[in-house]
Order: structure tokens, then sequence, then C-alpha cells
């Protein structure tokens, strides 16, 4: 009976360990990713469309904002498999593959393609982290994550559906009112999934194979406890008050970037939370995490993602003003007939 009462509690912890390592990571809880949409929307340029800071298009983006974390709430294999590594880049498993953030390719597939051969060519050889076949219900785990390239491709979907929206203006034409509105739902849309991923990386553990606890050598002891993404993406918020209302003044730091190709700003937007997982870790074992200097940390990263998200928006806009022939293939190829 007592063997069979241990049996028991074994597998039941087992089990538990398995749901724990299937939960989806966010990062920051929703009211963080509402957050950050926030102040990225209170530091847009002269000249975008008027709709774009009216409360109740604001309040939508920011609701946007949250549904790619929706998405990983379905236990699904083909929707974990497309989403789940668009939230993260644990960059240290990049050098195994051969690649590093400034060698990464700015194409998805020929990410994909460079990580599949570097695998195939090490063969046994391969020095990353060996996968779990049966905590790998996705098939994601061979990859180091893919959120550098959620944002590069939102930001190429935010110019798009800006420059319908200019082309839009520019025909005048009442009978395209529902075409109007369609539009000012797409760019809601993507302006809120945009914020999304900008969000995460602006999350110092959505950069690193550390995301849960610390892994691998620990010379300086510090946390292995897989709670710590949690704490990080809501309860620290909740420790220092940190809101819209208490970020709203914060000063915003000019993000440089070529609206034409943002990879380089993007890349470089990924650099600077990374470099802050080690003082996190640091924080967390010295008690500071929950002290005024983990309070300028966590507030730095939230207002870091607002000003690298305004950029993009204020970037998108300036990349989708429409040629006459832009124009004039959009007409031609839009079929519409008005009454």
């Amino acid at each position: 009976m007592q063997r069979h009462t241990r049996s028991l509690i074994a597998s039941a912890c087992a089990a538990l360990s398995l749901l724990a390592a299937a939960t989806p990571a966010r990062a920051w809880d929703a009211k963080g990713h509402r957050l950050i949409t926030m102040l990225a929307l209170d530091h847009l340029k002269e000249g975008l469309p008027s709709f774009v800071r009216e409360e109740s298009f604001r309040a939508t983006v920011g609701e946007n904002a949250v549904e790619p974390d929706r998405w990983r709430a379905v236990r699904m294999g083909q929707i974990m498999n497309l989403n789940n590594p668009d939230h993260y880049l644990d960059i240290e498993d990049l050098e195994p593959h051969g690649l590093s953030l400034d060698t990464l390719p700015p194409l998805r597939y020929e990410y994909a393609a460079a990580i599949a051969i570097a695998r195939e060519k090490a063969g046994e050889n391969f020095k990353g982290r060996p996968i779990n076949p049966s905590r790998d219900f996705a098939k994601t785990d061979r990859w180091p994550g893919f959120a550098p390239y959620s944002i590069a491709e939102n930001y190429g979907k935010l110019v798009a559906s800006f420059k319908t929206w200019r082309m839009l203006e520019k025909l005048n034409d009442p009978r395209r009112a529902h075409q109007v509105d369609a539009c000012k739902a797409s760019i809601s849309v993507i302006m809120g999934v945009l914020s999304h991923y900008v969000g995460d990386v602006a999350q110092p553990l959505h950069t690193t194979m550390h995301h849960h606890g610390w892994l691998g050598e620990n010379p300086e002891n510090y946390t292995t406890d897989y709670g710590i993404h949690a704490y990080i993406d809501g309860k620290i918020l909740d420790v220092h008050k940190l809101t819209y209302a208490s970020l709203k003044d914060s000063a915003m730091p000019a993000r440089d970037l070529d609206a034409n190709d943002p990879w380089k700003a993007i890349i470089e937007h990924l650099k600077r939370s990374h470099e802050q997982v080690e003082p996190i870790y640091k924080m967390k074992k010295s008690g500071d995490l929950e002290r005024d200097a983990g309070k300028a940390l966590i507030s730095d990263r939230l207002v870091d993602g607002g000003a690298m998200l305004a950029a993009l928006y204020n970037a998108a806009w300036d990349a989708s003003e429409p040629s006459e022939k832009d124009l004039e293939n959009f007409v031609k190829y839009d079929g519409f007939e008005g009454e």
C-alpha cells in the first residue's frame, strides 16, 4: 500500500512537471503589453491619421496586443508550432548553430535553413541543448526562436495597411466606406500584434536560454526557480506599482531606424534587452529586484519597449506613402464595383 501511494505521488509530480513545461511562457502579463502599447501610442508623430489617437482605437490596439498570448493557450500542434517560437529568441542557442545576433539572416526561412543545416552537419556532435521529445509536443524545441522575424514581418504588414489607408483617402469615394472601416480594423490588429512581439523582446527573459531559471553552469548560484519568468512578467510590476499612469511621463529614448529596412534596429532592441538578463538574476539573488534598482530596471524595459514600438509605428507610416503606380494598381486589381 505504501509503495502504491509513493507511486501515485511520483506519477502526479511527473504530470505536474510536464504540465508546467507545456504552459506557455508569456512576456509581461496582459496589463504589461497594454502598458507598452499606450506608451508607444502617446509618441506618434504628426501626420498619422487622426483615428489612431482616438481613445476607442487606442483601447482596441491595446487589447489586440494581448491576442498572441491567447493563441498560445490553444493546445493544437499546428498553431503552437507556428506561433510559440515567435515570442522569443534564446540568444545563447545561436552559437552552436554557427550564428550570432549580428550574423542572423534577415529572412525567416533562410534562418530556418541555417539552423537545420547546422544540425544536420553536426549530427551526433551537435553541441546545442538536447531535445526531450516527450515534452516537445509542437516540435518547436529545435528552434532558438523567431522573435526578430515576427517583429519585422508584422512591421511590413503595417506598412501595407497604412498604404491601403492612404490610397483609400486619395480615392475619397463614399462608396468605399466599408473598405475604410475594414482597413482601420486591420491597422488596429497589426499594430496590436506588432506591439506584442516588441514587448516580448523588451522582457529580458525572452532573449535567453535562462528563461525559466538559470540553466547549466551556475557559479553565481542564481535561482533555478521556474517561476521567475512569471514573476517578471507580472508580479514585479505589482510590487513596484508600475502602471501606464506611473510611466506615461517618462522620457522616451529616441530610436532611429531605417523605415525601409528596420532589421538592424530590431537586433539592437534584442541586444539592449539581453544585456539585462544577468542583472535580473543578480538582483533576484540580492533582493534588489524588489528595491529601487529593480524598479528602475523593469521601468526601463517597459519604456524601452514603448520607445521601440513608437519608432516602428512612425517608420511604418513614413514607408507607406503610395506612388501613383501603387494607386493605379490598387484600383486596377481591387475589382471594386460600387453602387
